[in-house]
């Protein structure tokens, strides 16, 4: 399979929202590598409008920010967006794994924040994930930025052609997205090639491939959607809830006006 169309393909993805999984999804419709912009350090990394670059035969993927910039630059260029979300109180659990795991170390670009979280206990450390910590060289900002990136997605996809994805529905569902995300990019499929894609994307697959190839097997820990969250207390879920009254208010709002009013709810 091919991508012969003009229009570029930009993969916004949030924070361990199954970014791996849709880049390897997308490659297997398209036949394209993904670009990555380079991360520049000591720099807020996803809102520089300036890392949304266009590179010949390949779609872009990043956790950009996409503000007002990075959506008239994405018209601009008459982009197919498609953009990848994850239940936020899923994603506390899934981030403070990320840190205590210390994730991406297999790929040269490890958080180092393992041995901090490690002398907390596992309710202190997920209570750190919401709030964010700044201790001895070691910074997190917390679910405030996870929001705010949120909600900019969900004002966004109003605003350029785009698609918007739930990680719940691509690991559940993988073989309706797979439709979805084809229908998107005008591409002629096979349900048998549907099939394939579906079986190459499976998580075992993808994870012993990582492992074969020694890139990125670190981020596959579980492969499974909805089921983090019932770790969170309530004191968490009150923690997270007041950050979305003091950050993003409208976020509920603007979840539901695109019908992903689930994203944000326990």
């Amino acid at each position: 399979m091919s991508y012969n169309n003009n229009e570029p393909i930009v993969l916004i993805s949030g924070f361990k929202a199954g970014t791996w999984l849709m880049r390897k999804v997308l490659f297997s419709i398209t036949g394209m590598e993904f670009f990555e912009p380079e991360i520049i350090a000591g720099e807020k990394k996803y809102y520089n409008p300036a890392q949304l670059q266009f590179v010949d035969n390949h779609f872009y993927s990043w956790h950009l920010v996409p503000t007002d910039e990075v959506v008239d630059k994405l018209n601009i260029n008459n982009a197919k967006t498609i953009f990848v979300v994850r239940n936020i109180y899923d994603l506390v659990i899934s981030i403070y794994y990320h840190f205590y795991n210390n994730i991406d170390a297999d790929i040269g670009r490890a958080n180092n924040k393992d041995k901090f979280l490690k002398q907390f206990s596992f309710q202190e450390g997920l209570s750190l994930i919401i709030t964010g910590f700044d201790e001895d060289g070691l910074r997190w900002s917390g679910m405030a930025e996870v929001l705010e990136h949120y909600n900019e997605i969900f004002k966004a996809t109003k605003k350029c052609d785009s698609l918007v994805v739930n990680y719940d529905d691509l690991v559940s569902n993988k073989k309706v997205i797979i439709n979805n995300i084809v229908d998107f990019l005008n591409i002629s499929i096979t349900s048998q090639e549907i099939e394939d894609i579906s079986n190459l994307t499976d998580f075992t697959s993808m994870k012993k491939e990582a492992q074969k190839n020694n890139v990125g097997s670190s981020h596959f820990r579980e492969g499974k959607a909805g089921l983090n969250r019932e770790k969170l207390s309530q004191f968490h879920k009150v923690q997270l809830k007041q950050m979305i009254k003091l950050i993003t208010p409208d976020i509920y709002d603007n979840a539901k006006k695109i019908k992903k009013g689930s994203i944000v709810e326990f």
